[in-house]
């Protein structure tokens, strides 16, 4: 289940920031009203939407004409959860910080920093979320602020469950859950809190637990209630996990119809896959559970949404299009598969014990590629298949004969390399140890050309060298210009840096250092000696196999699946 969090707290309308023009009139009866007294009218105006976009909006223009930081900064917060798109909301939240940052406010800065992080998780950028939560609970600390800190710590565990670990949430939301219950039992935040433990639970397989909590949410509320469809979508997730699918499909079908009108995408996505499954473990009809897993995949895909939730949405896919054959569409939802986990990758999100462990990306490359080779064999069987085979044996016994000749040249050079490559951390240790004499001597060697400082040269030649060590090489789609901007330069100094102490280009430096790690792990590494020439390229940081072999040849001399053949000898 999605964090609705971000649904609930950050379902707003497109507005403009700064830029665009403001043509919003105060009504006359609230001109006079205080700022005191529009804050609490908006609070009260939690479940009519339209009256509290109105007193945001008052309070948002009349706080620009006063010269007090912490009335400003409270209009640029409610403007930001009432009106404003992510990147503007972005926006108010950096004034907001800028403005309060030495304030002795109560709830500032603190407060800007969650909605940061609100923001920026609602974007899954889950580790800049992170890091802007961890500013506000230092604040909030600091001033002892209780129910702040009881929403820096919702927001961690709604991170924490983002990542995976639902566990270490639940100690979290169980302190709001005591809270709130003290404090008001009908309050939002009771509700709100209410409504996450049985998402914990869920995800904990404690159905009967996650049962409980929804019915004590349902006991609260009326059908009108913005929380009624998702606690009747969570009971029939809880049916489905207790087996009782029949009546888990009456539950996902009156959420899907009630989900299908609003702006609540992803958890409609959500409900179509525990349609699907089942549909898949009652009935053990692969077809009709199909339509309803490509219905949820075709929202991630319109929606450009990738989560852990569906993960396995896309292995449904995957099974069904081999059971019936269907290699275009098992190709394309291996793809779609390779896509979302990348997401998981880049955000560190634990998947749970029971996701198929065959479906790993050094193996869906694999199997990718095995689709591939599948669908144009099967193409071309009886195309050509004579001439191919008569060009095959003539090409085959031209390059036997010449294969015997150049195997005793061969084998020295890649005994070579892989005795070149396999005492890398050694070279690079001495390398490093020399860089200060390096960038001196060639300092003096180049006067005329170089206006770079010893110093400054110094200290990028060392970030390149962190760099290497942590194999940052890896990754794809490195360009110098967000390189410079990691190593905290600029691109000029950098490029002159690699070619005066690197001796090449940026892409050739990048190149190099890709495959001298390919080398050194086929030496080491039987399992990826096993790997197609395209998965090993992807996993070392290429785009596409042509350029990984390109490269290759160049650097060795050699092509890849020449040299594999041989390091496997």
């Amino acid at each position: 289940m999605k964090n609705i969090i971000l649904f609930f707290l950050l379902l707003f309308t497109t507005a403009s920031f700064s830029q665009k023009k403001e043509t919003f009139v105060i009504p006359d009866s609230l001109k006079n009203t205080s700022f005191t007294e529009l804050e609490k009218r908006f609070e009260r105006s939690f479940s009519n939407n339209k009256i509290k976009k109105l007193y945001a909006r008052v309070y948002y223009k009349k706080s620009k004409f006063q010269n007090d930081k912490i009335i400003l900064a409270n209009g640029l917060y409610l403007y930001a959860i009432s009106f404003a798109d992510d990147k503007d909301a972005l926006k108010c939240s950096d004034s907001i910080i800028a403005l309060t940052k030495n304030s002795d406010d109560f709830n500032y800065p603190a407060k800007g920093y969650i909605l940061k992080s609100n923001f920026l998780m609602k974007n899954m950028d889950l580790k800049s979320s992170l890091n802007n939560i961890l500013e506000a609970e230092k604040y909030s600390s600091k001033k002892r602020n209780i129910e702040q800190n009881l929403m820096v710590n919702q927001q961690i565990a709604l991170i924490k469950i983002e990542l995976g670990k639902a566990k270490e949430a639940l100690p979290l939301i169980l302190k709001n859950y005591e809270y709130f219950k003290s404090k008001d039992a009908h309050s939002v935040d009771y509700l709100y809190t209410t409504w996450i433990l049985s998402d914990i639970y869920i995800r904990l397989k404690k159905i009967d637990t996650a049962l409980n909590y929804i019915k004590i949410l349902q006991r609260q509320i009326n059908s009108g209630n913005r929380f009624y469809e998702y606690s009747i979508m969570y009971e029939g997730i809880c049916y489905h996990f207790k087996n009782q699918y029949a009546k888990s499909d009456i539950f996902l079908d009156k959420a899907i119809t009630m989900l299908a009108s609003g702006n609540d995408k992803l958890n409609l996505a959500i409900s179509y896959y525990y349609r699907g499954e089942n549909i898949l473990q009652n009935e053990k009809n692969i077809i009709k559970a199909q339509d309803y897993f490509e219905k949820a995949d075709s929202i991630l895909v319109k929606s450009g949404s990738n989560t852990a939730d569906l993960h396995n949405n896309c292995v449904r896919l995957i099974e069904i299009s081999k059971k019936l054959k269907n290699n275009d569409k098992q190709l394309y939802y291996l793809n779609r598969l390779i896509e979302i986990d990348s997401y998981l990758n880049k955000n560190g999100i634990i998947l749970q014990d029971n996701i198929n462990k065959n479906y790993e990306r050094p193996h869906l490359l694999l199997e990718k590629e095995k689709v591939i080779v599948k669908m144009n064999i099967e193409k071309n069987l009886y195309i050509g298949i004579g001439f191919i085979i008569f060009i095959g044996l003539g090409f085959s016994l031209f390059n036997l004969s010449k294969i015997k000749r150049q195997n005793k040249l061969y084998k020295n050079r890649v005994n070579e390399l892989h005795h070149k490559y396999s005492n890398e951390n050694k070279a690079l240790e001495i390398e490093k140890s020399i860089i200060e004499t390096a960038v001196t001597e060639t300092k003096e060697n180049n006067t005329k050309t170089v206006d770079l400082s010893k110093e400054k040269a110094i200290e990028i030649l060392k970030k390149i060298d962190q760099f290497e060590k942590n194999k940052g090489y890896l990754e794809q789609n490195i360009n110098q210009i967000d390189f410079a901007r990691k190593l905290e330069t600029n691109s000029t100094y950098l490029s002159k840096t690699i070619n005066q102490y690197k001796n090449k280009n940026f892409s050739q430096y990048i190149n190099d250092l890709r495959i001298e790690h390919t080398v050194k792990r086929l030496s080491e590494d039987k399992k990826f000696r096993n790997y197609s020439i395209k998965a090993i390229s992807e996993e070392v940081g290429f785009s596409n196999s042509e350029s990984f072999s390109k490269a290759f040849l160049k650097k060795t001399g050699y092509q890849p699946s020449y040299f594999i053949k041989n390091s496997e000898k």
